[in-house]
């Protein structure tokens, strides 16, 4: 089965702003695997950390072609999301499928009582730490896990009647 097939055979989680997610990703695909490694530092030749538990990952798919993987863990009861990562494949990148999948994501858990977005990004991650300020995200002065890693938050936005998600992520 090539990979187009296997992504599309997995069930649509969300879809918007011109990116697909969906259930059940495979993370082992040498570009995503490679993009994953990114994520914790630009040339990062180790083997990756093991997921932490309850983590949700999702395919990110441009078209039916997958680019990605973005993973992410909900606590509190289901009214915070941490996102754990977001990585492109490098022969995808620039296109902004990695913040069309965040805002999709988004989009997709507010009405499930989402109110609170985290995002954990290792220090040695610069691209990664600029991603997320412009993505609207702030980061903590003052980190829940002492993890050596940057956390970042995003409150719930209220939207404009009649406005897109893009639009009032802007105010």
């Amino acid at each position: 089965m090539t990979a187009t097939a296997a992504a599309s055979a997995h069930a649509i989680w969300a879809r918007g702003f011109g990116v697909t997610l969906v259930r059940g990703a495979d993370a082992s695909a040498p570009a995503i695997a490679a993009a994953l490694a990114d994520g914790i530092e630009r040339g990062f030749a180790g083997a990756l950390p093991p997921p932490p538990a309850g983590l949700e990952c999702y395919g990110v798919l441009a078209g039916r072609r997958p680019v990605g993987v973005l993973a992410c863990a909900r606590e509190q009861a289901g009214a915070r999301v941490v996102l754990h990562a977001l990585a492109i494949a490098a022969s995808d990148r620039g296109h902004a499928y990695g913040a069309r999948a965040l805002r999709c994501a988004e989009r997709q858990l507010e009405p499930e009582g989402v109110r609170e977005f985290y995002a954990r990004v290792p220090r040695t991650n610069g691209h990664g730490l600029y991603f997320m300020l412009r993505c609207g995200y702030a980061p903590l002065l003052q980190s829940p896990h002492a993890d050596g890693a940057t956390w970042f938050r995003r409150a719930r936005v209220a939207r404009a009647p009649g406005r897109g998600a893009l639009a009032s992520a802007a105010r």
